[in-house]
């Protein structure tokens, strides 16, 4: 399968993965599922959240993983079979605004990094809560890009460089922030709040997380810097993860609800 233009490469999908750890294990703990649920990843990637779920669950019980990526399906069913779980875990592809699923048929529903790429989230948020059974717990997990920082003695342009990852580079870059408001908007009960800060000290690491040539071509197209600016921001990076002092932090937002009687289903 050729690679498309909106491609991303799975290994940088797991280098992010391994720098959320934290946060997803606390979103299966705020899933609270045990032996034969039936949960459901929305954005499931190459099987990064899935295969951990379908330990949870047990051999009876059911995972199931979307995503509009045929090429992330297709990894993500390589690595179930791989790992002997494909008899409880499905992958499909599919629009997380439009879910392939009957109303009520998930234990609990989670979602992580996927909103802030999407260009209606509340749609997506409403097929959840449809997806879910009455009683369901939803946790939603995204980066609020607005809280980026990376030391450097070009501060000024530090906070140019961060907006133009969170307005430019992104559909809705401050999308953790908004979670909590989007949650309570829905109608859910017992709406609860957790912060998983990250942090980097590996420059290259930090560097193909954040896409930088990317972010740097939409800054300097929309005129928000000049191509001397951001050379000049990179220079103090890569000087800094030179002499090993290299620092940057993001916090990510986690979100949980239940489900109350009667919201979210279908006509």
């Amino acid at each position: 399968m050729t690679n498309g233009p909106g491609y991303v490469d799975p290994a940088y999908l797991d280098a992010a993965a391994r720098l959320a750890s934290g946060g997803k294990r606390l979103s299966y703990e705020r899933m609270q599922v045990g032996a034969g649920a039936a949960v459901l990843d929305v954005g499931c990637g190459p099987a990064t959240d899935t295969l951990t779920l379908a330990a949870l669950v047990g051999p009876h019980g059911h995972v199931a993983g979307v995503d509009q990526d045929a090429a992330m399906v297709a990894e993500a069913d390589r690595r179930a079979a791989a790992a002997g779980v494909a008899d409880r875990v499905e992958h499909r592809q599919g629009d997380a605004s439009a879910l392939p699923f009957a109303d009520g048929r998930f234990d609990a529903v989670r979602s992580e990094r996927l909103l802030m790429h999407l260009p209606d989230p509340e749609a997506a948020l409403r097929e959840m809560v449809r997806v879910a059974r009455p009683g369901g717990r939803i946790v939603v997990l995204d980066t609020d890009w607005g809280t980026r920082s990376v030391d450097t003695p070009e501060t000024e342009l530090e906070r140019r460089m961060a907006r133009v990852l969170a307005e430019l580079c992104l559909l809705n870059g401050y999308s953790g922030r908004r979670l909590y408001g989007m949650m309570k908007r829905a109608g859910f009960a017992d709406v609860g709040v957790d912060v998983v800060p990250l942090h980097v000290t590996d420059y290259g690491l930090w560097r193909l997380l954040s896409r930088l040539d990317t972010a740097g071509e939409q800054a300097v197209a929309a005129g928000w810097m000049t191509a001397d600016e951001v050379a000049r921001l990179d220079g103090s990076w890569r000087a800094q993860g030179d002499a090993g002092t290299f620092f940057a932090l993001t916090n990510m937002v986690m979100v949980t609800g239940v489900k109350e009687q009667g919201i979210g289903n279908r006509e």
